[in-house]
């Protein structure tokens, strides 16, 4: 009904009537015509119209460009919210020294490994090891986390419609088959799916009869219900059982039908199976198959970020070493300054125009070593930092770290094929593109299972039950078309039963987009194959550069060694001329520069050479093994643990079923022995590594042509100044140990008072073990190595046993 409102006039002789212009309002059909060309016409937008708008722009000047911070409260880490005032040349105050090994760096870092640190890859310049880049600021999203092989094994992929499966001989194209998504979500198209509608219908309609004529209205009220179960087999075929019932009640007559209302339910079993496109075991769970493999690409990738924080741990420790070696090879070269400015200060008394130009170069000497020892111990105190953030601990808290492990000294020989071997084998990136060539692989092999045409066998077998009522505890006997009879009681009888066959057939024709699809895959499989073939041979050409920085080094200290040696001897015979007054002071200062910078130099090439075996190790994929470190899955929630239980509790109890039929193609060669031998049919069967021991260290100085050769000395000498004996710092040793294992707790104190009034020292009295050298020094030729030292190139240090966790607890 449409409501009509009405103007009516008053005419002076009494009479009311409607105006004319308005009379074709009282007409139901104009307001069906004027609603009907509002629909189709649309609206046109108006700007609105306000009473006192003022039009002013004011509130919505730089509203956008506001920056505004989110609503997250966050506790920062203690390290961060705890951590000192940094330390500088000139803030040089600091509580005390932690001793640290090299095996207990990694371990922490390996503690405090949420987010991997370090990610980046070590490289070289030159023969020189430089550790990747830590730019966790800008780029967070590239670092490796504890969490993400977990995050892609529960991806979800695509959320799909409930209780619909697809259908027979539907298959994806080669890019959508590679979808985001884990193991579960892919076994989840094996899932069975329920579906279940309600639906009620009122018929109310005239209907054209002289059947009934006294009632030539036809209604009618009608329930459905369908209920289905849908599962699809590895195989590719589809299963439905399903029950269809229904309620029906109407006014027709008796005579046209037996029953005034009545139940119909039926019970269906059908099947599809696909013959050609869509069937086999291979080619439906080829999605599972591509989630497996990239959970495997992530652990790969997440492998090789871990490797490279190892690798950049120990690069770091040993820049710091160098850092502490470079700052006390400034100050025994102030201190040589100090002595000699001394000497030429008291000539200078006893007056002499030229014992003043000695006094000026001596003092300038002494600020030339005192700026270097500034410029070195701000380097330090860099590399102590920049260990601190792989290690995951607080930048100042109290102590200054300094490295407790000496670099080895030993001559490491490489196999060339072992470890070509082992780095086509173990390398994580190339194991992650091997994976990828394998999911081309088996795209090619999906895609063209859909140049086949879609023929699908289908089946269906029906029970139809029908009555009165639907169903009863106990059946009442009575058969439709009775009153009284039971539609389910009619169903489980079987007197009425239904079938159906059919074959299904479909294809496009041309298959346009089917040969575009397997042209690209195999176009992608081309492509993954060269990018391989040239990721091998750039892995060969950076072990290539590894291997040849190793014995650069090593050739580099042994010759900065004896430089260092001739340098020494030097100092001590131009000194003593010019105590006699036989010499000149330019010599003098000369020698004790040369001296200051062999001695670094050496002790750079030394780092260098420990820093490039760690680079070898890398580049073969074999860092972890060469440091003790393994993946280990976190612990588990209580509750998987009391399902894992009853699991296998229930699979001892029952009876074992063979599923080989089911079972795809084999699309991984399984795990290899880490850092075991990877050798291949083309690489010779040798010994990989060859250890020369320190004392058969190879020194070779050219002196007046000839060959100098003789025995490195292993003698060291400790000097801590200001902060006690050597004993008494090996006493602290197990008591810093025990600060590491809390190093993520929330405790980041100050150290005692009477603790930083031990070693409240400015940065000319930081101390180091001192290495000193001998003019007169024996070199001798290297024996060859003995079996027992013959090794895979890492006996010198001891074996570090850490573990890092790749799962969330």
């Amino acid at each position: 009904m449409l409501a009509r409102v009405c103007l009516l006039v008053r005419f002076p002789d009494g009479s009311a009537r409607m105006p004319r212009a308005m009379r074709w309002y009282s007409h139901p059909q104009w307001y069906v015509l004027l609603i009907t060309a509002v629909l189709f016409t649309g609206c046109n937008p108006r700007q609105p119209i306000y009473r006192r708008g003022d039009g002013q722009l004011a509130n919505y000047l730089d509203k956008a460009t506001d920056l505004e911070f989110p609503d997250v409260e966050i506790n920062p880490l203690p390290e961060v919210a705890q951590a000192h005032e940094p330390l500088t040349v000139q803030n040089n105050q600091f509580g005390s020294f932690w001793d640290l090994s090299l095996e207990e760096a990694i371990a922490t870092s390996l503690l405090n490994n949420k987010l991997i640190r370090g990610y980046g890859t070590p490289g070289l310049q030159e023969n020189r090891v430089a550790p990747g880049v830590d730019n966790l600021i800008n780029n967070v999203n590239q670092a490796g986390t504890m969490y993400n092989a977990a995050i892609r094994e529960t991806e979800p992929g695509v959320v799909g419609t409930p209780g619909q499966i697809n259908p027979a001989g539907r298959e994806l194209s080669n890019t959508s088959l590679d979808v985001n998504q884990g193991v579960e979500a892919a076994l989840a198209e094996f899932d069975a799916q329920l579906t279940s509608a309600l639906n009620w219908e009122r018929l109310d309609r005239p209907r054209n009869t002289i059947l009934d004529s006294n009632n030539n209205v036809f209604n009618q009220d009608q329930v459905n219900f369908q209920m289905e179960l849908a599962k699809k087999s590895a195989t590719g075929t589809q299963f439905f059982l399903r029950n269809v019932t229904g309620y029906t009640t109407n006014n027709l007559p008796n005579t046209l039908q037996a029953l005034p209302s009545f139940y119909s339910t039926s019970l269906e079993a059908e099947f599809r199976q696909p013959l050609l496109r869509g069937r086999g075991e291979l080619i439906n769970r080829m999605p599972v198959i591509f989630a497996r493999i990239n959970t495997d690409q992530e652990l790969a990738n997440l492998e090789g970020q871990l490797q490279n924080m190892v690798a950049n741990v120990e690069i770091r420790y040993w820049d710091l070493y160098a850092a502490y070696r470079s700052y006390q090879a400034a100050k025994d070269g102030r201190d040589a300054a100090i002595k000699t400015w001394r000497t030429t200060n008291e000539v200078v008394k006893a007056g002499g125009d030229k014992s003043r130009t000695e006094e000026a170069q001596a003092r300038e000497q002494f600020f030339f070593f005192r700026a270097e020892m500034e410029r070195a111990y701000a380097s330090l105190l860099d590399a102590e930092n920049n260990l601190r953030f792989l290690m995951g601990i607080a930048m100042t808290d109290g102590r200054l770290i300094r490295p407790a492990d000496e670099p080895t000294e030993a001559a490491v020989v490489f196999n060339w094929y072992d470890a070509m071997d082992e780095a086509l084998t173990f390398q994580p990136s190339l194991r992650q593109e091997r994976w990828e060539l394998k999911k081309r692989q088996l795209a090619v092999a999906y895609g063209k299972n859909s140049l086949l045409p879609n023929l699908n066998v289908t089946g269906l077998y029906r029970l139809i039950g029908l009555g009165e009522n639907l169903i009863s505890a106990d059946g009442t006997g009575v058969r439709f078309p009775n009153a009284g009879s039971e539609a389910w009681e009619d169903l489980t009888s079987g007197d009425y039963q239904e079938g159906r066959l059919g074959i299904e057939f479909g294809m496009p024709v041309g298959y346009r987009r089917e040969l575009s699809n397997v042209r690209n895959s195999q176009l992608k499989l081309a492509r993954q194959m060269a990018r391989l073939e040239d990721m091998e041979l750039d892995a060969s050409r950076e072990l290539t550069q590894a291997l040849r920085a190793l014995n650069t080094n090593y050739r580099l200290a042994q010759t900065h060694f004896n430089r260092w040696v001739a340098s020494t001897n030097e100092v001590d015979l131009v000194t003593l001329r010019y105590v006699d007054g036989d010499g000149d002071l330019d010599l003098v200062l000369d020698a004790q520069r040369r001296r200051s910078q062999s001695q670094i130099a050496y002790y750079q090439a030394l780092t260098e050479y420990n820093k490039t075996i760690a680079l070898v190790h890398r580049r073969k994929g074999t860092t972890l093994d060469y440091c003790g470190v393994t993946f280990a899955e976190g612990p588990w929630v209580g509750k998987a643990y009391v399902d894992a239980e009853e699991h296998a509790r229930r699979r001892g109890a029952s009876r074992e079923m063979n599923y080989a039929f089911t079972r795809p193609a084999v699309v991984s060669q399984g795990p290899r022995p880490a850092g075991g031998n990877a050798t291949s049919d083309w690489a010779p069967e040798m010994v990989e590594g060859v250890e020369v021991m320190p004392s058969e260290m190879i020194l070779e100085s050219e002196i007046d042509g000839g060959v100098f050769e003789g025995e490195m000395s292993n003698e060291m000498t400790l000097e801590l100044e200001g902060y006690g004996e050597w004993q008494d710092a090996q006493d602290t040793v197990s008591q810093q140990s025990t600060d590491a294992n809390r190093l993520r707790s929330n405790q980041v104190t100050t150290p005692p008072s009477s603790t930083r009034s031990m070693a409240m020292n400015p940065p000319a009295e930081l101390s180091y073990p001192v290495r000193t050298v001998s003019a007169t020094e024996e070199i001798v030729a290297p024996q060859p190595a003995s079996a027992s030292q013959r090794g895979r190139g890492q006996s010198y240090r001891p074996t570090r046993k850490s573990v890092a966790q790749i799962k969330p607890q």
